[in-house]
């Protein structure tokens, strides 16, 4: 199974979709609760926008490279843990994304903005 075709792959990258394309609503209502008060709308904004300062155009590509359903510090509700590569022309970001069961609905609980 390619890591874009599992469930937390397909929320990561439709959250990464939204927020390339300007739909900071739709984005925050990929988030848990709890992510929904730390990150309105207009601060997912800001924090995109500043993840990708450097670049010389929008992003253009959106892919999902790894996923995984185990690692160390998974927590109960923990679905999976997505990497999701976002370019534009001449440069890379990522995001990395945390799904967990939420009212049994698959929800972001933790995001990392920028490539390691």
């Amino acid at each position: 199974m390619e890591p874009r075709d599992t469930k937390h792959g397909k929320v990561a990258f439709e959250f990464a979709t939204s927020i390339a394309s300007g739909d900071f609503s739709t984005a925050h209502d990929f988030l848990t609760e709890k992510q929904k008060i730390e990150w309105k709308p207009e601060a997912l904004k800001e924090e995109y926008n500043e993840m990708i300062e450097y670049g010389e155009s929008p992003i253009i590509h959106i892919e999902v490279m790894n996923e995984m359903t185990e690692w160390p510090a998974k927590q109960t509700n923990d679905i999976g843990w997505a990497y999701v590569a976002m370019n534009g022309e001449g440069y890379g970001e990522a995001i990395v994304v945390v799904v967990c069961n939420e009212n049994n609905q698959p929800k972001i609980r933790e995001i990392e903005w920028g490539r390691p």
